[in-house]
């Protein structure tokens, strides 16, 4: 299926998201897929365990199209990273596994899209970060939230305000990375990895896992209610 920015296809019980705008693959929209078509994909896909979004190319993607910042537009530029948010916040709360598969740079809304996903597998060439602060701004689409959660507030205060650019090796070393592979396209490790965490498990497993990890999370009082007689139902209830 293809999707403004985007295309989706299904290998086996693994969905591969990948991004497609020119060389750069630049975020020229926030909603770089169509929230709304990418639930309606995956509910049609039902037996997808895991989501892999990559960039075609050399690129994650080098985030955001300056060319396109005006602020003259500024109402019309908060509603599309409204509506971002709502769809990165969509594959951060996806009950199954998310993996990125980051290539070359990936930085601004490229590395905001990468920590939407519960892990990211990098090429030893990747580079990150959230340099919006080079064109006078600041990330639009939850990406200080996310970057605070996984590597620390000091961390993250840092990197954003001085727009660094990080090796993969150093992204591994303040866990902002879970791996770092050395092969040119990160795409197959990502798949293996995918592969490796969902091959043994069900989907009413990792659903179960996922909303109660989403939970917590998000500060609910009893996360793992029910959750346990899902999967006993599942297990020994034929």
């Amino acid at each position: 299926m293809n999707s403004v920015l985007s295309e989706i296809h299904s290998e086996g019980c693994i969905a591969v998201l990948t991004i497609e705008n020119g060389a750069k693959n630049f975020i020229s929209e926030p909603e770089f897929i169509e929230r709304e078509k990418l639930l309606a994909w995956l509910e049609d896909n039902p037996q997808i365990k895991a989501l892999v979004i990559t960039g075609k190319g050399r690129h994650f993607s080098l985030g955001a199209d300056v060319s396109l910042f005006d602020a003259a537009n500024v109402s019309t530029i908060s509603e599309k990273l409204k509506k971002g948010r709502e769809l990165l916040d969509t594959i951060e709360h996806l009950p199954i596994v998310t993996v990125a598969a980051v290539n070359g740079g990936c930085f601004g809304g490229g590395l905001e899209i990468a920590m939407s996903c519960q892990f990211r597998i990098a090429s030893s060439k990747a580079r990150l970060g959230l340099t919006e602060v080079m064109h006078g701004v600041v990330p639009g689409m939850g990406g200080m939230e996310r970057l605070s959660r996984i590597i620390g507030r000091e961390k993250a205060l840092q990197m954003i305000l001085q727009a660094e650019m990080l090796s993969a090796d150093k992204a591994l070393s303040i866990g902002l990375v879970t791996k770092v592979t050395e092969e040119k396209d990160a795409l197959q490790e990502a798949l293996k990895f995918a592969e490796d965490i969902v091959s043994s498990v069900s989907l009413t497993q990792i659903n179960a896992v996922i909303n109660t990890l989403n939970r917590a999370a998000d500060g609910h009082p009893d996360p793992s209610f029910g959750a346990f007689e899902t999967t006993l139902e599942e297990a020994f209830g034929k």
